[in-house]
């Protein structure tokens, strides 16, 4: 099966459809790597983004399309290729996730479902799902929104460690029935309930009508302020909007954790789609309107200091990656310098934040 999906990627190098050099071949896995202590999440420096894994998925392209208009699910071969070697290749299914990006994108964001039985998966850690968060629209503009959102994640991993951790992808469609030109698009994977709640130690908790306030105090605001950083009016941590919670198996955390996700509607991405609620009072998610809870004084600048500590390092990931284009890296470092004019003002927190948060 190796050999076969290496003559197939071989014919893609020399049409051109992935542009490696000449002395660049794809092979079998080196003996050296073992793919049992393969870590998707890898992450050397996390200032610098990672270099994106690259996927190949090949599915009837056709029946895809018009899979978002009956949530059915289409069988495809996933080929995840590492330093221009196969890694493996996997019969996976793949369906279309969200409703609202399913009816607004040509290419919706997907959920790659393995086999239950597969046991030498790879990504077992995260159960046998995969959430893919892709280009939507096969428009440049879009791919740049992917990168910028997959930036969102990357900075509220910089602040804790109860966040969800996300993988950049290079991915190649091929059409199975070669009826329509690949295409190649970046996207990235979000880590799973499962993964993080191992990971953090704690179990999800799918109860509605918890309110912010009556989650853990120090993460609770911390989230709040970086709602607020990246412009993010699209979340309900009582309905579960947007936000997923966790109790800590430890007993002195009573407390459940709220863990943001989803931040395509936020001011920071600045989606052409995204439009603030009526209720919010503001007409763009470019206009920021703080939605944490009233904390004392000393407790607010506790949260917005330690956002200060750690200026240098978010401007640092939105510079260090290479693929947001110069337009699309000056509109994030400018979204940000005014939120730290503001966090670095103690008239302005007064008037921004502590004016407009929710009284307990």
């Amino acid at each position: 099966m190796y050999l076969v999906k290496i003559s197939f990627l071989t014919c893609l190098l020399i049409s051109g459809v992935i542009s490696y050099s000449q002395s660049d071949t794809i092979s079998e896995i080196p003996d050296t790597v073992s793919i049992e202590y393969f870590d998707v999440f890898q992450e050397v420096d996390p200032i610098y983004p990672e270099d994106p894994l690259v996927l190949f998925i090949e599915m009837d392209m056709k029946k895809f399309y018009k899979s978002k208009y009956k949530d059915e699910s289409v069988p495809a071969d996933l080929t995840l290729v590492l330093q221009d070697s196969i890694l493996y290749t996997k019969k996976i299914k793949i369906k279309p996730r969200g409703e609202f990006r399913k009816s607004h994108c040509i290419f919706p964001p997907i959920e790659i479902k393995f086999a239950k039985s597969d046991t030498d998966n790879i990504f077992t850690e995260e159960g046998n799902k995969l959430k893919l968060v892709t280009h939507c629209k096969n428009v440049s503009i879009y791919e740049q929104y992917v990168l910028k959102e997959y930036l969102c994640y990357k900075m509220y991993n910089l602040l804790t460690d109860y966040s969800f951790r996300v993988r950049l992808l290079e991915i190649h469609y091929i059409d199975k029935l070669g009826k329509k030109k690949p295409v190649t698009k970046y996207g990235f994977i979000v880590e799973s309930n499962k993964s993080l709640a191992s990971r953090i130690n704690a179990y999800p908790v799918k109860l509605t009508g918890i309110p912010l306030n009556k989650t853990d105090f120090d993460i609770g605001n911390i989230m709040a302020v970086f709602q607020y950083l990246i412009g993010n009016p699209d979340w309900v941590v009582s309905a579960l909007h947007n936000v997923k919670l966790y109790k800590l198996i430890n007993p002195l955390k009573f407390d459940p954790v709220p863990v943001p996700y989803d931040f395509d509607y936020s001011g920071m991405v600045n989606t052409d789609y995204a439009v603030p609620d009526e209720k919010l009072g503001i007409t763009s998610v470019r206009q920021r309107v703080y939605m944490g809870y009233c904390i004392p004084e000393e407790d607010l600048r506790k949260v917005l200091d330690y956002y200060i500590q750690n200026k240098d390092h978010f401007y640092a990931l939105v510079n260090n990656c290479g693929l947001l284009n110069n337009f699309h890296k000056n509109e994030m470092l400018i979204y940000m310098n005014e939120f730290f004019e503001v966090i670095e003002n103690p008239f302005r927190v007064k008037t921004d934040i502590e004016s407009t948060c929710k009284r307990q």
